[in-house]
């Protein structure tokens, strides 16, 4: 019985020169990127959901014994999402399980590494032993034999393991605002990571109680917001000197803002939401090549342009699947 499918042979995403204009819902943003910067990955799911299956058939929509769990969009790392058409509780959550500790691990090295110094040193001892614990706990949930006999134990584990995270982020996060720890991490993102966190230990209960549906509205709400975060986060990053660049994160920012607010008065509006996420993620994948190659300037470690170039790609999944 398989559990985790090899991650798929990239493909390549063509040539973006330094002023190509990406249209995307009617909001035009430059990608300033250098000319024949090319990625080794594709930028979007299938239109049929992620790559198809034998297995992925009528029964997806039922609870299967076994999790189905395949990896894609490969750059640097994968993208872990449900086979096919599961839309089962058991592999949505040995996907989630297995996205969400790898991208919990990174917070904790970024954390690490935006606290230098002898005077963040027990704080950044705390990043370093959540990065472990969550490292550890990816390697467990991918070893491990998910099914529908012991999936809830998983969950439930993960969700001890989350919630302290949270907590010390969140007081991480008010520390910062009030001057009380002088680190290098915006309490932005700070709050940002907590709220990914907080939403990855809700669903974990919501896939425990045997509910797997996705709620469009909510899909949308969640990762625009995210996308926005990362289009910000991304234009302060940046060399001043890369104009263009910064440009485009801020117009990419306005997109997702107004895409959250149109979706609340237009909640079927599923087809914009669709093209804007994969014209983020192509933006990201081809972002995450020049930061690599040293073509763009910036403060950007190669680490977190493609943490925030596989957060799209969930995004693009889920809003399939939902």
């Amino acid at each position: 019985m398989k559990y985790l499918d090899a991650p798929r042979e990239p493909s390549l995403v063509p040539d973006v020169s330094r002023r190509r204009v990406l249209t995307a819902g009617g909001i035009t943003f430059v990608a300033a990127f250098i000319t024949g910067c090319r990625s080794s990955t594709s930028v979007s799911v299938p239109p049929t959901g992620v790559a198809s299956s034998p297995r992925a058939s009528a029964e997806a929509a039922k609870v299967s014994e076994a999790a189905r769990v395949q990896a894609v969009e490969n750059l640097r790392k994968p993208v872990f999402v449900p086979e096919g058409g599961a839309l089962d509780p058991v592999s949505l959550s040995l996907a989630d399980t297995l996205f969400w500790t790898d991208i919990l691990m990174e917070h904790g090295q970024f954390f690490s590494m935006l606290m230098p110094g002898n005077e963040l040193a027990q704080q950044r001892a705390e990043a370093e032993r959540f990065k472990a614990t969550f490292a550890e706990q990816f390697d467990r949930a991918r070893t491990a034999s998910i099914d529908k006999s012991n999936y809830i134990q998983l969950n439930r584990q993960t969700v001890d393991l989350v919630k302290p995270f949270i907590d010390w982020k969140k007081r991480m996060s008010d520390a910062q605002a009030k001057g009380k720890m002088r680190s290098l991490v915006w309490p932005d993102f700070f709050d940002h990571t907590a709220l990914e966190a907080e939403r990855f230990t809700k669903r974990l209960e919501q896939f425990s109680r045997g509910n797997a549906e996705f709620d469009r509205g909510e899909v949308v709400d969640f990762w625009a917001k995210i996308m926005e975060d990362h289009a910000e986060f991304i234009a302060h990053l940046l060399d001043p000197q890369e104009k263009a660049l910064i440009a485009a994160s801020r117009k990419s920012a306005d997109l997702f803002q107004k895409l959250r607010a149109d979706h609340k008065t237009n909640p079927d509006a599923k087809a914009k939401a669709l093209v804007e996420a994969q014209a983020m993620v192509a933006f990201k994948t081809t972002a995450t090549k020049g930061i690599e190659e040293g073509k763009i300037k910036s403060i950007i470690h190669p680490t977190l342009a493609d943490h925030v170039r596989r957060e799209a790609v969930k995004f693009v999944d889920e809003l399939r699947r939902a």
